[in-house]
């Protein structure tokens, strides 16, 4: 067969007899492949691989400069935007890359390859007693594609992101060269690769810090009807050293109908649950009265005890519940911001007044305080002050209704950074190159430098950053 078709076989049939994973055309992957939660892009690859391990990696990424094409790594595919897909190049399915190597129980770390998934490990090293410190709140997600972005959870507090707890990499360049690298052993490599959104080289394996957590869990449900309130009592549970997890977010009680822009929208009064969570052995339990002293919630609902490992799988059914509901299938163009504490609250009070409370149908509203000294990872940008504020709008939209729906998430990401503000970057992005330069900041001329030295030709993870 002569023409485009049978270039493509005999590409095809080259890459199969390189390649001991599996290896699909393009024209025959699964849709799923096109797209990733998003749902916002759908771009189709030439060709589909799950390798079988390192070296089909490697013997990809040498077919790659051979026939001048683009890799991209998926592992959930839980990123919004241009992320885990690929149009007209290789798309690498890193879950197939899955073994939980080692875990050291008297060094407290784990190896593991990029494609477990954060739930498959926490399993695995709780039957070791022992557990991440940072978790996301979705496990089902792979530790080489939260790490690629940085990994943020109810224990980035007092840990910072996941990629903070990384000890040591071992990645893939595009010119075929394996590197081990650390904060001590080619550390320019290491901080490029962790929250580089996959733009400097493919994590072949990660060895992660581990630590010993208590066997139980007590949470205190709190509710604040004030979001200042809320924000002056996270700070005291911050800094007091005494809490283990701290998890909020905005729930609103719809009212009516109200004018904005010019239509009728439905609007609500917005309040604040605060679950604040210490861990306890079995039979020592804390004193409720001693934890919860100086906190002003509006109400305290419920005091709930629960086994650490159950605690910590504790939104499973969450998600769940929105795959089983349908809404999983919907457009999730989450926009995620991190804001400095001086103007968190005028700017979330800002976006709540006008947010319509459907939003939270299939999502929700992020609420979340964090600490700016506990991380050390450069490129995951956020604001210099001490204490910081995540928020973002997570919503499922139907697809008839993204185009309109579009404006305000983009108004909503504009003013945020006018706040001074940075985006948390798996969500939907839409920067010009000029955005994203000013995103990173100081960091975008080293950041573009190694960009340059190891993927000069711009094959790795192409079309979200806009280098030029």
């Amino acid at each position: 067969m002569s023409g485009p078709e049978g270039a493509l076989d005999r590409g095809l049939a080259r890459l199969r007899s390189r390649v001991g994973g599996v290896v699909l055309a393009g024209g025959a992957v699964h849709d799923e492949y096109t797209t990733n939660f998003g749902h916002i892009h759908v771009w189709r690859p030439r060709f589909l691989v799950k390798p079988a391990g390192a070296g089909d990696v490697l013997e990809v990424l040498k077919f790659a400069r051979e026939e001048g094409l683009t890799v991209s790594t998926r592992g959930a595919a839980h990123s919004q935007s241009e992320l885990g897909i690929n149009r007209d190049g290789i798309l690498l399915d890193m879950k197939s890359v899955d073994r939980i190597l080692e875990v050291d129980e008297k060094g407290a770390t784990a190896l593991v390859e990029p494609g477990v998934v954060w739930r498959d490990l926490l399993a695995r090293t709780m039957a070791a007693g022992l557990a991440p410190p940072v978790l996301t709140n979705n496990l089902s997600v792979t530790v080489g594609g939260t790490l690629s972005m940085a990994g943020i959870g109810i224990a980035s507090f007092r840990y910072g992101a996941q990629t903070d707890q990384v000890e040591e990499l071992e990645v893939a360049t595009v010119d075929g060269a394996v590197h081990t690298c650390s904060r001590r052993r080619d550390p320019d490599l290491f901080w490029g690769v962790l929250s580089g959104l996959g733009q400097i080289a493919i994590i072949l394996k990660a060895r992660l810090r581990l630590r010993r957590p208590k066997g139980m869990t007590r949470t205190y449900y709190l509710l604040y009807d004030d979001l200042r309130r809320f924000l002056e009592d996270s700070t005291g549970a911050m800094g007091s050293g005494t809490w283990d997890y701290l998890e909020s977010w905005c729930s609103p009680c719809p009212q009516g109908l109200k004018w904005v822009g010019g239509v009728r929208q439905p609007f609500a009064k917005w309040f604040f649950p605060f679950h604040a969570t210490v861990e306890f052995d079995e039979g020592s339990p804390p004193d409720d009265g001693a934890r919860l002293a100086g906190l002003k919630p509006y109400a305290n609902f419920l005091v709930d005890d629960l086994p650490t490992q159950d605690f910590l799988n504790r939104l499973i059914p969450v998600f769940e519940t929105w795959k089983r509901a349908g809404t999983w299938e919907h457009v999730h163009p989450w926009m995620e911001v991190v804001l400095p504490w001086n103007t968190a609250a005028d700017y979330i009070e800002a976006v709540l007044a006008d947010l319509p409370p459907g939003v939270q149908v299939g999502g929700h509203v992020l609420l979340w305080p964090a600490r700016n000294s506990v991380s050390e990872v450069p490129l995951f940008m956020h604001p210099t002050t001490e204490y910081l504020v995540g928020f973002g709008i997570l919503p499922a939209v139907p697809p008839r209704m993204w185009e309109a729906f579009r404006p305000k998430l983009d108004l909503a990401s504009d003013l945020a950074i006018a706040y001074g503000g940075k985006r948390y970057l798996s969500g939907y992005v839409n920067f010009t190159a000029e955005q994203w330069r000013a995103h990173y900041g100081e960091k975008w001329a080293g950041f573009a430098a190694l960009k340059k030295k190891h993927d000069p030709q711009g094959r790795l993870n192409p079309g979200f950053i806009r280098w030029e």
